[in-house]
C-alpha cells in the first residue's frame, strides 16, 4: 500500500509539473539567449541566399527593411536586416554553434530551443519572436487553444 501511495505521489507531481511547463511554454518563446560574434558577413550572405546545401539543419531565411541611422549618403539609408531560423529545435550550444558556422555576427537562443542566426545589418539580435517551423516540437503546446 505504502508503495502505491508513493506512485501516486510521484505522479501527481509529475502531472502539476507538465502543467507548469505548458503554461510557461509562451514564456519561453520569448525568453532568450543572446550572444555577438565577429562574423563573416560575405560567408552569412552567401548562406542565406542558398540555406540547404549540405549543412546538418535546414532553416528558413526571413529579410526586412530597417533604417540605417548610421549612414551619412541618403542613397543607402535602407539596409536588408536578415535572419536564419533553424527549422528544428536546437541546444543552446547547438544553436551558438551553427550561427558560427553560417558567419553571423550575433544569434538568439530561445528558451523553447528555436535558434536565430542574425546577420550584420540587424540590430537588436534581429528578430525577438520564436519563430522555428518545427520548434516547438508539435504537441509540446496545448492543441486546445486556437
Amino acid at each position: 500500500m505504502k508503495t502505491f501511495i508513493e506512485l501516486l505521489i510521484k505522479t501527481l507531481f509529475a502531472f502539476a509539473y507538465l502543467q507548469c511547463g505548458f503554461a510557461d511554454l509562451a514564456k519561453l518563446q520569448r525568453k532568450s539567449h543572446t550572444e555577438e560574434f565577429e562574423g563573416a558577413p560575405a560567408l552569412f550572405r552567401a548562406m542565406s541566399s542558398s540555406p540547404n546545401d549540405g549543412y546538418t539543419y535546414n532553416w528558413s531565411v526571413v529579410s526586412f527593411t530597417m533604417d540605417d541611422y548610421d549612414s551619412y549618403d541618403p542613397s543607402e539609408s535602407q539596409v536588408n536586416c536578415t535572419v536564419l531560423y533553424l527549422d528544428q529545435c536546437t541546444s543552446w550550444n547547438k544553436c551558438r554553434q551553427t550561427c558560427l558556422k553560417t558567419g553571423a555576427t550575433s544569434y538568439r537562443w530561445f528558451h523553447d530551443g528555436c535558434c536565430e542566426c542574425v546577420g550584420e545589418h540587424c540590430v537588436n539580435y534581429g528578430i525577438n519572436e520564436s519563430r522555428c517551423r518545427m520548434c516547438p516540437e508539435p504537441g509540446s503546446d496545448d492543441e486546445d487553444e486556437d
